[in-house]
């Protein structure tokens, strides 16, 4: 027997990172994944304008009559009504059967999206709500082996959209749903007979519209139904489901804001309130386990008078003695009578706000990753976002705010699952969460943080889209002058494409503007969405170059005359990515010395 001769090809070295105290064993996301992920945003992208530019003639005379921003609101509401019908419907099936009977359509995607980016409290519901509970075990075997790009695309089978119907009692295809999706199932907050409103109604009263209310039917009760007492009605729900079990604690009660996860505490909270004098049970308990939690909910309701307002006084004497953000976090979750924890009309929202972003900087395009130099903006952002989490590892008081580069790639962890929170468990110690909304005065200054710890670790800037840097620390002054004593040279040699630099703007779709103007993202429509547009722009810059540049007799002070600042200014040329200690394994002797020096000081 002749020995053959094999020719064997080089293998292409896959890249690892050292995030903390840690090495992966790979890119904890891939090119490919990421490549899938714009495909599937450009789906959601062009959903978006079908709708607000009312380009099927399937949608309703009624909605077609709405302005845009309101059509938009309505079709998300159907779209939430639809994704809540799935998750009731679905089985634990293998990755295949799933895509083939399971996998939902283009609108509930997007709510699932929507819902994925907001990790903490995605897992938090998992855990606590019935519902999710085989949308939970997906999450673990099936949800990250998805090809989410492909599957969008594909054209559904006759035998998947027929599945569909019988699992949820509606269409398939969105725009053919919108036909037999009318009016909103839901239970009396004082009597729980069953009451259907209309999603629109012609006095602007309507489920998905601002000022929604409802009269229930039964001629002895006639409650007016709100947004309000549903909350407050699904509050107490919640506290008086049965205690036999763990896992069975209030909303929001599961993680600290920084992302670490004690369920002790939030069975202490739980056990607070309901053995509290304001809300524990006050008569006697009758051996029917169902009417004695019915005869508690009443007791709690009327004890309140089915008032939001005074649930909310209520709950913050019970937990006094918590932080206040500990409350704030719980109150957030009882909104409305959705069973979900967040918003996700508002988490809707706001990722088509990020998802404009992207489409402006060319990246939603067909084939613009394909040819060319352009392959490295992906390969840059992947690096710059494993450089974002071993920074989180790094500084676990700072609340670290996203480019938009590396926020495509966080949003495209996110979207595998359990399999982000293994990873953040792993390689930081805690959850990085991804929050819905923050204030805007937190969110500057926490960009102001994020720029100069970046500056601080990896010796480049942060954002090299031309915006201007932060002032200059003692800190850093002491790092630059030491780097000229010491040195210190660039160990990594990256550079960034010159059409990555954009991507290098900060990414506040989470922003919380003016409430008097109307939240971006809120329930209700924004009052000047043009202007909400124009206030995330602004807030892309430094809290004092912010506040220079608001006075109305210069808004626009050129960035040379703003004494104490740096501007980083856009160049033709590709800006340096190195050095960056995470990926070449050494501390810079500079950081020591400084370390030192400081405390010296």
């Amino acid at each position: 027997m002749q020995n053959q001769v094999i020719k064997q090809t080089p293998r292409q070295q896959i890249p690892t990172f050292e995030i903390g105290s840690q090495k992966t064993p790979g890119p904890l996301v891939s090119i490919a994944q990421v490549k899938g992920h714009l495909r599937l945003l450009r789906a959601f992208h062009n959903l978006r304008v079908t709708v607000e530019e009312c380009k099927d003639r399937r949608i309703p005379t009624f909605a077609a009559q709405m302005d845009r921003d309101s059509r938009w609101m309505w079709f998300i509401t159907l779209a939430i009504d639809r994704f809540e019908r799935w998750v009731k419907s679905l089985t634990f099936v293998p990755l295949e059967k799933f895509i083939n009977k399971q996998f939902p359509p283009i609108d509930v995607w997007m709510v699932w999206h929507a819902y994925l980016l907001n990790p903490c409290w995605y897992e938090e519901d998992c855990e606590r709500l019935l519902i999710l509970q085989q949308l939970r075990l997906l999450n673990v075997f099936v949800v990250s082996s998805i090809d989410v790009g492909k599957l969008a695309r594909n054209q559904p089978s006759a035998s998947r959209m027929a599945a569909w119907h019988k699992q949820t009692g509606s269409f398939f295809d969105p725009f053919d749903a919108m036909e037999e999706l009318t009016h909103k199932q839901m239970e009396c907050p004082r009597c729980r007979t069953r009451v259907f409103v209309p999603f629109v109604n012609d006095n602007g009263t309507g489920y998905s519209e601002q000022h929604f209310s409802a009269m229930c039917p039964l001629p002895g009760c006639r409650l007016k139904i709100t947004k309000g007492n549903l909350a407050m009605a699904k509050f107490v729900r919640d506290l008086t489901e049965s205690e036999d079990g763990s896992e069975n604690f209030m909303a929001g009660s599961l993680f600290f804001g920084n992302g670490k996860r004690d369920p002790r505490r939030a069975k202490a909270i739980k056990d607070q309130l309901t053995q509290s004098s304001q809300f524990g049970r006050k008569s006697l308990q009758s051996s029917n386990q169902r009417i004695a939690r019915l005869d508690w909910e009443k007791e709690i309701k009327e004890s309140i008078g089915y008032s939001l307002p005074l649930l909310k006084d209520a709950i913050a004497i019970v937990l006094r003695d918590h932080p206040e953000a500990t409350r704030t976090r719980i109150l957030s979750a009882y909104e409305d009578d959705s069973p979900f924890s967040i918003n996700l009309i508002s988490a809707v929202l706001r990722q088509g706000i990020f998802t404009k972003r992207i489409d402006e900087l060319g990246w939603l395009r067909p084939g613009t990753f394909k040819e060319g130099d352009r392959s490295q903006l992906l390969e840059h952002a992947l690096l710059r976002y494993h450089c974002f989490l071993d920074l989180a590892a790094a500084s676990p008081n700072l609340m670290s705010v996203p480019t938009l580069d590396i926020d495509l790639i966080w949003h495209s962890h996110q979207l595998m699952g359990g399999r982000y929170g293994v990873d953040c468990d792993i390689y930081i110690g805690r959850r990085v969460d991804h929050p819905l909304t923050t204030e805007e005065a937190i969110l500057s200054r926490a960009l102001d943080d994020t720029c100069r710890a970046w500056q601080s670790r990896f010796h480049i800037p942060y954002m090299q889209c031309g915006c201007p840097a932060p002032d200059k620390t003692l800190f850093e002054r002491l790092m630059r002058i030491l780097r000229q004593c010491t040195g210190t040279r660039t160990r990594l040699q990256a550079s960034l494409h010159p059409d990555h630099l954009p991507a290098t703007h900060p990414s506040l779709h989470n922003a919380v503007l003016d409430p008097e103007r109307g939240t971006f993202g809120s329930f209700g429509k924004p009052a000047h969405p043009q202007r909400d547009e124009k206030d995330l722009v602004r807030l892309s810059l430094p809290l004092g170059v912010r506040k220079k540049r608001s006075r109305k007799t210069d808004p626009e002070l050129p960035l040379q005359l703003e004494e104490g600042f740096v501007s980083e200014k856009m160049t033709e040329e590709p800006v340096s990515l190195g050095p960056a200690p995470p990926y070449i394994g050494y501390e810079s002797d500079a950081r020591r010395m400084v370390t030192r020096y400081m405390h010296v000081i």
